[in-house]
């Protein structure tokens, strides 16, 4: 999926690093370890979501199957957690892409629904592809898929989220697909739930 996820993440935790090397006869302690913190969960989040361990890890960031994050998780990681928040509260600011988009009557893809005003008002059952952004809306139907950003989900969890999303079909529901931007991680799965005869296909 282009740049990955590990790369970048391992490359920004790099600055507070540097910076408390640089800093670190005239930084104060607290200060100090505060940077050490960044620069450890950069490092942390970059090997786990490194194509050896990205299928196995997604557990870290605590995120559980109704969508909320773990508290712990929270304070340990919490640079990540809060500088990615950050990261896409301003990306919505800025950008004039729309939240999502129409691609069948039945499916929308879009980018992680931070609140109700972003989701289509037809009020879909929602199938959130990500393993950091907590569940902030109220849908009549939720399934979390884990994946980290910038992987493809794996064959067991497309056939997963097939037999979910057909589920919802036969209830007359339409479905909202996301991940945080609505780019990589979800834009595949359409193309799978279309498929009326999907009989133990392998996807790769």
């Amino acid at each position: 999926m282009g740049i990955h996820l590990s790369g970048v993440v391992g490359g920004i935790a790099s600055l507070p690093a540097l910076c408390a090397v640089i800093f670190r006869k005239s930084l104060p302690l607290p200060a100090s370890l505060i940077l050490w913190h960044i620069a450890g969960t950069g490092i942390v989040i970059s090997i786990a979501a490194s194509s050896k361990f990205a299928r196995h890890s997604t557990w870290l960031l605590g995120k559980r199957k109704d969508g909320t994050i773990n508290p712990v998780s929270k304070m340990l990681l919490w640079p990540y957690h809060a500088g990615l928040r950050a990261k896409l509260a301003i990306q919505r600011h800025v950008s004039s892409e729309p939240a999502w988009d129409q691609i069948t009557p039945t499916y929308f893809i879009g980018a992680w629904p931070s609140e109700q005003a972003l989701v289509p008002a037809a009020h879909p059952a929602v199938l959130d592809v990500t393993c950091e952004l907590p569940l902030q809306v109220r849908p009549p139907a939720y399934k979390m898929i884990p994946v980290w950003d910038t992987h493809s989900p794996l064959p067991d969890q497309i056939d997963d989220a097939v037999v979910w999303a057909q589920e919802q079909e036969r209830q007359g529901r339409q479905i909202l697909i996301h991940c945080a931007h609505g780019h990589g991680r979800c834009s595949n799965r359409p193309l799978c739930y279309s498929r009326r005869q999907w009989t133990g296909t392998k996807y790769s």
